[in-house]
């Protein structure tokens, strides 16, 4: 396979901007719990499932469960006051227009796949850095190892 030259630095991408596994320890209120067990649903498929359609993650999520999962984090005011909510609501557009270029890989060549791969995680880590230094955060970005 050949590696496109300014490319080559980056065959080997780190997965610290990588979706992980992690075990949480997490108190379920009852009344959760109960409605899972009607509904015959586990309470980890309903957290999974939200998180991965707030972010785009889940192909299979339709606009509405997006907007509704969004509107719910808004909500919540997480990321306030440090991001406001236009900032927030852009971070989501950008998440967006990310998934939108990955549903046009489909028909790609496995080699311009591969390339397409190396491009979106050098624009991924690049995107989480320049939000995450936005307000002149304190810290490293290396924090992303502790979520």
């Amino acid at each position: 396979m050949t590696i496109v030259e300014q490319y080559a630095e980056c065959a080997e991408i780190g997965d610290m901007y990588t979706s992980r596994w992690r075990k949480l320890d997490l108190l379920i209120p009852s009344n959760f719990r109960m409605l899972c067990a009607i509904l015959q649903v586990k309470p980890e498929k309903v957290l999974m499932n939200f998180m991965w359609t707030l972010c785009y993650s889940h192909k299979d999520a339709e606009e509405k469960q997006i907007k509704s999962a969004q509107q719910f984090f808004l909500s919540c005011r997480y990321g306030e006051p440090s991001y406001s909510k236009k900032d927030i609501k852009q971070l989501f557009k950008e998440l967006k227009a990310v998934r939108t270029v990955y549903n046009t890989t489909e028909k790609m060549e496995m080699q311009d796949k591969e390339l397409f791969w190396k491009s979106n995680h050098m624009y991924i880590e690049f995107w989480f850095k320049r939000w995450f230094e936005k307000n002149t955060r304190k810290g490293d970005v290396s924090v992303l190892e502790e979520y």
